[in-house]
């Protein structure tokens, strides 16, 4: 099913840089064999220039426990596998067979880093969400990660409320003179919004929970602090507020950060390792 899973990189030469004697940086071109992991037992992504911030997703998506077993659940019947990828008239589906195969290789292979060009080279201009269609995986991003926005809009004169669904997969907040995200949920998402020369206005809340909650902050210029807490309660951005606690309690998992300008930087995650597949050495 993962194809030539445990067959060693070819281009496993370029590795993250190690210094020499001069103080400088080289690259081991010459290693017979990829380094080994290190003391995490945890293997890294390599970056083909400009995909660090895929890199980053992807690690918190293999890091997902729902994600990672609902893709393993996937099965050749419904998948296929890649050694039919070349043949005539097949009905393999590419992306999530690599995606597969990269996370094995993630859990089983002692490498230092691991290539994510065969991953990449598979996307095409379709989404992963096509390749899932007709598998018993079709709704797996739609069953963790949608949510709905209620938008409603009240008559001052006669009460009358029309709503309007939206749906959402991520939350795009904005950070500035906002310095927290709970304040960002508010200002977006409950405040009162007076329509010019009309009695009217419009709120939102969430009438849909999702499994996974994403927030994208528009922090593209805005180098303010901004806060987050490790616990979020989502029940008064709700309208309904008679279930359990635990249903409105999110727990912070990934953060991914960019670090640098418009034209240059880095990505990297700061990623929650619930299911303990590194070794950290806490206690």
């Amino acid at each position: 099913m993962f194809g030539d899973l445990f067959e060693e990189d070819e281009d496993f030469s370029i590795l993250p840089s190690s210094p020499n004697t001069n103080g400088k940086k080289s690259h081991p071109r010459d290693s017979k064999t990829p380094e080994p992991q290190g003391d995490t037992r945890l293997s890294g992504l390599r970056n083909q220039g400009g995909t660090c911030y895929l890199n980053s997703l992807l690690r918190t998506l293999f890091f997902t426990p729902e994600f990672r077993e609902a893709l393993f659940a996937l099965g050749p019947k419904e998948l296929g596998s890649l050694e039919e990828k070349d043949t005539p008239e097949s009905q393999v589906r590419i992306i999530p067979l690599q995606l597969q195969r990269l996370f094995a290789q993630l859990l089983l292979l002692d490498q230092q880093a691991l290539s994510t060009t065969d991953l990449t080279e598979s996307f095409g201009w379709n989404s992963s969400e096509c390749s899932l269609e007709g598998t018993s995986g079709h709704d797996l991003i739609k069953r963790l990660y949608h949510g709905t926005i209620v938008n409603c809009i009240q008559c001052k004169e006669c009460g009358y409320i029309s709503e309007r669904q939206e749906d959402f997969l991520d939350l795009t907040v904005a950070v500035k003179g906002v310095g927290s995200l709970a304040n960002s949920l508010c200002s977006m998402y409950l405040e009162e919004e007076h329509f010019d020369g009309d009695n009217w206005y419009r709120c939102g809340s969430c009438a849909k929970f999702n499994f996974d909650f994403v927030v994208k902050c528009e922090r593209y210029k805005e180098t303010s602090r901004y806060t987050f807490p490790t616990r979020l309660i989502i029940r008064p951005f709700c309208e309904q507020h008679n279930l359990e606690d635990s249903v409105y309690a999110y727990e912070l998992f990934s953060v991914i950060i960019h670090k640098g300008g418009c034209y240059g930087g880095h990505s990297h995650a700061y990623i929650q390792d619930v299911d303990e597949l590194g070794h950290w050495g806490l206690k």
